[in-house]
């Protein structure tokens, strides 16, 4: 999945809860990749090696243990993002990685360079399963810009009028 499927599906999960924080909630939607995609790069050598300690279940529930613990609910937003954006790569079907590291280290991926990577990515919305959540992910953040449209004017007619 690309961002759109985890962002706006994360956050139409929200409408579960009027508790969750929407911001940490987008957060945690993405920070499996935010975390993981740099650290392939930089420890693994390939921006294909993207799926690592933020795609575990040890990592959601180390999250998920600390909201509770705190009893915040920016972290529990976090932590329900993450499992969202999981949910959403079916990491289930990788249960190497999800499971780490009680089945062992992280499955190698194949070597690919940056461009190879972004074209590969590209080429994943000719699939109707990603195609499918990313327009659906697209879809409810444009109904959700549109629904809280009078309060995103409000802010920038604030911030332009502020005086520096």
């Amino acid at each position: 999945m690309l961002l759109f499927a985890h962002v706006g599906l994360a956050l139409a999960t929200a409408r579960l809860s009027s508790r969750l924080d929407l911001m940490f909630l987008a957060l945690g939607s993405m920070l499996p990749d935010i975390l993981d995609k740099p650290l392939g790069l930089l420890v693994f050598g390939s921006a294909s090696m993207g799926r690592t300690f933020g795609h575990t279940l040890l990592f959601l529930i180390i999250l998920a243990a600390i909201s509770f613990h705190l009893q915040d609910i920016k972290m529990a937003s976090l932590s329900w993002g993450i499992l969202v954006h999981l949910i959403l790569d079916s990491m289930w079907s990788s249960p190497v990685t999800l499971l780490w590291p009680l089945l062992g280290g992280f499955p190698s991926a194949p070597y690919l360079d940056t461009l190879s990577y972004l074209q590969m990515l590209l080429a994943g919305l000719e699939d109707p399963g990603i195609l499918i959540p990313e327009l659906l992910g697209l879809g409810y953040l444009l109904i959700l810009v549109y629904q809280k449209r009078s309060l995103i004017l409000a802010r920038h007619k604030f911030t332009n009028n502020y005086k520096y």
